[in-house]
């Protein structure tokens, strides 16, 4: 009888994953990093986990990768005004990701990508990524999205006008678009922003503001934890309830595909020995 072919490494068998190394000229695993912590009235506390084990898993599957979910949190401070956010201190976070590369980079695992879906982790990650590539001689990848370089000035007045960060229109497109079963909109509904700036820094916010790429870095600075920026959780001023899980799809695809296309031209690169 056939089996399955799996990339989730807890879901693997020892000699699986042996089969994998040994047919596999340049192995890669994949760590998704995310949290759990509130999500608004309506998205699962685990969203920034479940969406970057769902992306890793999907490219895996076409790239033939191998998953490490190291684990669920991540680093939340910013939350833990809201019940449910369980939040590692940085020093943890890096802790844990060290170990992790080490225990690849000793069975063989020298290209090693970190799929990070929490803003809240993107300066750890990234040091713990430099860090750990030289500590224990393997290369770490942290891939960034691909920017439309079209019209950046515009690009940020938009993204100043809707700030749509955290749990909004956005985030839960991704979330109905992968996991819909977990999402309850009947929480958001007749939604109202709640998000409101420092008002020391409003005039720096306004998207209009005519030096915009100045005045919304010291207007980012400001916005504090999240309960001091909004009270219903949701971050930002899109409706939820206006997500577009067919559009969130399409996204994913392309962020997909991505991704394969950057590990397909990284296996052309034989590792130092």
């Amino acid at each position: 009888m056939s089996q399955t072919k799996r990339v989730l490494l807890h879901e693997m068998t020892r000699p699986a994953f042996e089969e994998y190394l040994e047919s596999t000229p340049e192995p890669v695993a994949l760590i998704p990093v995310g949290s759990i912590e509130q999500h608004g009235p309506h998205l699962p506390l685990g969203m920034d986990s479940l969406a970057a084990l769902e992306i890793c898993r999907k490219v895996a599957e076409k790239a033939d990768c191998v998953v490490v979910q190291t684990c669920l949190p991540g680093y939340s401070p910013h939350h833990m005004a809201f019940k449910g956010t369980i939040t590692y201190r940085e020093e943890t976070l890096v802790a844990v990701l060290y170990d992790t590369v080490e225990s690849l980079v000793r069975h063989g695992v020298r290209k090693i990508m970190l799929i990070n879906a929490h803003g809240g982790n993107r300066e750890i990650v990234a040091y713990a990524a430099r860090m750990a590539g030289r500590r224990y001689g393997a290369t770490i990848l942290v891939p960034q999205r691909p920017v439309p370089a079209a019209d950046p000035e515009g690009l940020l007045r938009e993204n100043m006008r809707k700030q749509d960060v955290h749990s909004g229109k956005g985030e839960t497109g991704t979330a109905l678009a992968l996991f819909p079963e977990l999402v309850e909109m009947g929480r958001v509904k007749g939604f109202r922003p709640t998000s409101e700036w420092y008002a020391g820094v409003k005039h720096l916010a306004d998207p209009d503001h005519p030096e915009i790429f100045l005045a919304s870095q010291i207007a980012s600075a400001y916005r504090g934890d999240t309960h001091q920026f909004t009270t219903s959780g949701v971050y930002g001023f899109t409706d939820p309830n206006e997500a577009d899980a067919a559009q969130a799809g399409k996204q994913i695809e392309r962020w997909v595909n991505h991704l394969v296309r950057l590990i397909e031209l990284w296996r052309t690169v034989p590792e130092r020995k």
